[in-house]
């Protein structure tokens, strides 16, 4: 490859985990050295790569990986904050946020939830995932049905613009009397050590939801199918690398190392094992704990929350 070219990376694999790993190794043998706008004066550039990952399987257990940045119960949390958001009530005034870094109001300037379900054009509050829906049940085959986060209004200014741009999903008959609900979601920028896996479980999530609201609208079963993922930069910071090289003056192994010395089964947890702490990890986080601890959230929010809790409290649904 020519230098200064960015690599370009296609990745495909059937589970969430297997595409995190991969994409990991990939990205770090694969990846260019390049600096980043977040850097402190002692980290080395990252490795930085455009990226296609596409997932079979989106919902194949396992599901989960063992190494991510957070627990399972602010995982939980943050599902809820993408599908229904529950942290909009968070974000700060418009008159604040165009003021960019000269505010002093330290609230979000965004949340991808309130940027798909609530996109403010001038008098208007726009529910892009509701367009979605309405579309493709209306033409399953639609090329239209999409929904963007970027507004050039507010997002220039800020240090820290919205990293997921584009969501779009068209359905597919599956032979059998029912569809296929195929998503894809364009994103600028993406951590990919410390970031990607959550964003993926919460976006998936809401896949499965546009899936079961076509079913209703449809009259006919719509599943989740494939899901692709596109980054123009996947990243893996400079301030990670200790993470990924270990140490071995200190015994520390390598990411890699930890990989290769575990079998599979004991990276990863499927949704059976993780559902008891997305309810309640014990550590004061989870969709319990958050429903008590947040009670300044509206009430609509709450709502939507608390059936979420329910669906995981019966039967057999899978998170």
């Amino acid at each position: 490859m020519q230098p200064g070219n960015i690599p370009v990376l296609l990745i495909e694999e059937d589970t969430i985990p297997l595409a995190y790993e991969k994409a990991i190794s990939e990205v770090w043998n694969k990846g260019i050295s390049i600096k980043t706008e977040y850097d402190n004066p002692q980290d080395p550039p990252s490795k930085d790569a455009t990226v296609m990952i596409a997932v079979r399987e989106p919902f194949g257990q396992p599901r989960f990986h063992r190494s991510f940045a957070d627990g399972l119960g602010g995982l939980a949390e943050y599902v809820m904050e993408v599908v229904h958001g529950a942290h909009d009530y968070w974000v700060k005034p418009m008159e604040e946020i165009l003021k960019g870094t000269e505010s002093k109001d330290t609230r979000w300037t965004y949340t991808y939830h309130g940027r798909l379900c609530e996109y403010e054009i001038e008098d208007k509050v726009v529910n892009q995932i509701n367009y979605m829906i309405e579309k493709l049940a209306e033409a399953g085959h639609s090329r239209r049905a999409q929904a963007i986060t970027w507004n050039p209004n507010l997002d220039p200014p800020t240090e820290d613009p919205p990293c997921l741009q584009r969501v779009w999903g068209r359905l597919c008959e599956n032979g059998k009397e029912g569809f296929i609900f195929n998503m894809n979601t364009h994103w600028r920028s993406r951590d990919l050590f410390k970031a990607w896996f959550e964003n993926v479980i919460a976006i998936t999530t809401l896949m499965r939801k546009i899936a079961e609201t076509l079913s209703e609208k449809t009259g006919k079963q719509v599943l989740p199918g494939r899901y692709v993922d596109i980054s123009d930069s996947l990243h893996i910071y400079g301030s990670y690398f200790r993470e990924i090289e270990g140490d071995q003056e200190k015994g520390i192994k390598s990411f890699f190392e930890k990989l290769a010395s575990r079998p599979y089964e004991e990276r990863t947890w499927n949704s059976g094992f993780v559902k008891p702490f997305f309810i309640d990890d014990g550590l004061g986080k989870g969709l319990k704990p958050m429903l008590e601890r947040e009670k300044d959230m509206p009430p609509a929010v709450r709502k939507a929350i608390k059936a979420e809790l329910d669906k995981m409290q019966q039967g057999d649904y899978a998170v």
